[in-house]
């Protein structure tokens, strides 16, 4: 299974780099996480640059798994 972790540089509740430093400290192999950052904070779509990178990533990322896992 792939995961899709999204961050916003600006985020004041959640520490930057937290989600990385959660996930490999559990033993997360690092080839099943992708990594996407953005400008705002944790609420990273209402920047519309942001929302629209967001929504871009999200799609290309779905048709990848769904690419390399037909049913």
């Amino acid at each position: 299974m792939k995961v899709m972790v999204t961050s916003g540089y600006y985020d004041i509740v959640t520490p930057f780099f937290d989600a990385e430093y959660t996930l490999n400290r559990h033993g997360i192999y690092a080839d099943k996480i992708d990594y996407h950052y953005y400008h705002g904070g944790y609420m990273m779509y209402v920047h519309e640059p942001a929302r629209v990178a967001l929504l871009r990533d999200t799609r290309e990322f779905i048709k990848k798994q769904v690419s390399q896992n037909p049913r």
